[in-house]
């Protein structure tokens, strides 16, 4: 017989596992009252009005654990459609009841901030107000996050494209419930994680704003760097270089077990500069003809579900032996090294400026394709080439500054993960 495993001094067993002696274990029906909500669709939300309106999408895209009405952006809808419905109360706890993925079941927000405002709870959502004796403001949009809350959403959850849970069975699931004060030093730490980095995210969009104009600036002339001037030069790009396609010939079983690295489609959509550390691989005979890619070569998308995303462009700035393409994108190699900065048309091209001129060649109705031909005709103004270094290096200086950032933002989320792990579970006691 197996010798039953100890458990530590402080703790107890209990049927969500190991937790803390002075925690205890409720129903979310014992713990909340379950308040009606709306069934109107997004189709019906505006952006004035009087009544805000919480849709079950926005928790599972725009906000996790805490909507803070005071810096998030709500909907509203006109009153008549909702005028029976509960105006939320501070600290009402609103879980989404459908999810897309595994990952989305049950996630949830805490109300924050109300104030004066009138918000109804809406579409695929769950209204639920806590006792205060129970949960303290603050904590309550955390409970999601609990394993074995997670673990018993994820069981309850119906459903094959779609994950359902109803009311009846949430009533059910067991919350572990530290004490007030512990759910009040929680709160306030797991708050403090959080404002450094809502206060780094706002940093990382303004500098983003100021880069876009910057480039408004830079790339159509409009603003001239000091010792540049005179006239620039116009040019088709079919004059200026020659495209090439990606990898051909190549099936599911090619990626499953790939010998050669390759550029894939989503790290030349989502980076001016192509990452090397984003490349995946796939099978390369060497009896295969295959496009060889080079240092300085663009890279555009040949299409996309929406125009605006046609022919996005970025840079190859290092040497790569043996290096490919994805299928659905085309290589552009210039003719001449000392007439064009890659760098600069990368850009150039993601710039509004460059947007506009892809969104203008983009055809198509359900799925929009880029044009070869039409590509090649297009004409681009541009600096002499020292401009264009310069113009580069001011760019590449605001893009790394907005990198660092990011990995700082990345760090953050990551401390603030381990935060939730250890004190949600009571392994780290803050009183």
């Amino acid at each position: 017989m197996v010798e039953e495993m100890k458990v530590k001094d402080g703790y107890k067993k209990t049927e969500v596992g190991v937790i803390p002696e002075d925690w205890r274990v409720i129903t979310f029906g014992e713990a909340f009252s379950f308040l009606s909500t709306g069934n109107n669709s997004r189709s019906e939300t505006k952006e004035q009005g009087t009544i805000q309106y919480i849709h079950y999408g926005d928790i599972h895209t725009k906000w996790r654990y805490v909507l803070d009405c005071d810096n998030d952006n709500i909907p509203f809808i006109d009153e008549i459609k909702v005028k029976s419905l509960p105006k939320l109360e501070e600290g009402d706890l609103i879980i989404a009841d459908a999810s897309e993925d595994y990952e989305g079941i049950g996630v949830s927000v805490e109300i924050k901030n109300i104030k004066n405002r009138k918000i109804v709870s809406g579409l695929h959502t769950f209204l639920l107000r806590g006792d205060k004796r129970i949960f303290v403001d603050g904590f309550k949009g955390y409970i999601q996050a609990m394993k074995p809350v997670k673990n018993e959403l994820r069981k309850i959850a119906t459903g094959i494209s779609v994950y359902g849970i109803s009311k009846n069975n949430l009533k059910n699931v067991l919350i572990p419930v530290p004490t007030l004060s512990e759910q009040k030093a929680i709160a306030k730490a797991l708050s403090d994680i959080d404002n450094l980095i809502t206060s780094l995210e706002k940093l990382i969009d303004k500098k983003r704003k100021i880069k876009q104009g910057t480039m408004q600036q830079l790339l159509t002339g409009k603003k001239r760097l000091p010792g540049f001037a005179g006239e620039w030069e116009v040019k088709k790009l079919g004059d200026i270089g020659r495209a090439y396609g990606g990898l051909t010939g190549k099936n599911k079983v090619d990626f499953e077990d790939g010998n050669k690295p390759y550029i894939p489609f989503l790290n030349i959509m989502n980076n001016a500069i192509i990452r090397l550390q984003h490349l995946e691989y796939v099978k390369v005979r060497p009896s295969e003809k295959q496009n060889l890619v080079q240092k300085g070569d663009l890279f555009f998308n040949t299409s996309s579900e929406t125009p605006d995303e046609v022919g996005m462009c970025s840079v190859l700035m290092e040497d790569v032996d043996e290096l490919y393409l994805n299928s659905f994108c085309f290589g552009f190699r210039l003719f001449k090294k000392d007439e064009f900065e890659p760098l600069y048309l990368s850009y150039y091209f993601r710039s509004n400026e460059g947007r506009k001129l892809f969104y203008s060649l983009a055809q198509g109705a359900t799925r929009y394709n880029l044009s070869k031909n039409a590509f090649y005709k297009m004409e681009i103004t541009y600096p002499p080439i020292e401009e264009q270094r310069v113009i580069s290096k001011i760019l590449f200086d605001m893009d790394s500054e907005i990198e660092a950032l990011e990995k700082k933002l990345e760090k953050y989320k990551a401390i603030k993960q381990g935060m939730m792990q250890e004190l949600l579970t009571g392994r780290i006691r803050l009183v």
